[in-house]
């Protein structure tokens, strides 16, 4: 099977006050919400939430927070793709965004809409489901969370 590999290149980064305690679940729900209504919007199918995919980007968001970075590759070279393969998912596309410091999910997402390498995984047509992960502060210093990463998938 032929495997391809995309991940936004832009990170989306803002500094802002510390958020306030989140729900997080609630949140992520408004996040893949933000993003399905921009979906919507262009005449995209929805994003449906997959379990592995959203176990693959809780994993990713600890990872950071455990080795202190905020990018799409971890310090030991560690790829988006390897955080999805390690939860079983069986892809045929893939792709990450990431988002540090909005405090909304209309806000993270509105991010990414202004971003171009971020735009193309919200509105891409070859993704069907998402996993979305939100940590309540930064894994680097010296921004401020919340912090957001959404996995795209196809299988």
């Amino acid at each position: 099977m032929l495997r391809h590999h995309v991940a936004a290149i832009a990170v989306a980064l803002a500094l802002v006050a510390p958020a306030p305690a989140l729900q997080t679940d609630d949140m992520a729900t408004a996040v893949i919400d933000a993003m399905n209504a921009e979906r919507a919007a262009y005449g995209v199918a929805p994003l449906h939430i997959d379990s592995k995919l959203s176990a693959a980007a809780a994993d990713r968001i600890a990872d950071m927070f455990d080795s202190h970075y905020f990018s799409h590759k971890s310090p030991t070279g560690v790829q988006p793709w390897d955080w999805v393969e390690q939860e079983g998912y069986d892809y045929r596309e893939v792709g990450e965004n990431l988002a540090l410091g909005y405090p909304t999910a209309p806000e993270v997402v509105d991010g990414w809409m202004r971003s171009p390498g971020h735009r193309a995984n919200v509105l891409g047509a070859q993704f069907a489901e998402v996993g979305v992960a939100i940590a309540e502060g930064s894994p680097t210093h010296p921004y401020h969370g919340p912090t957001v990463v959404a996995i795209y998938g196809r299988r």
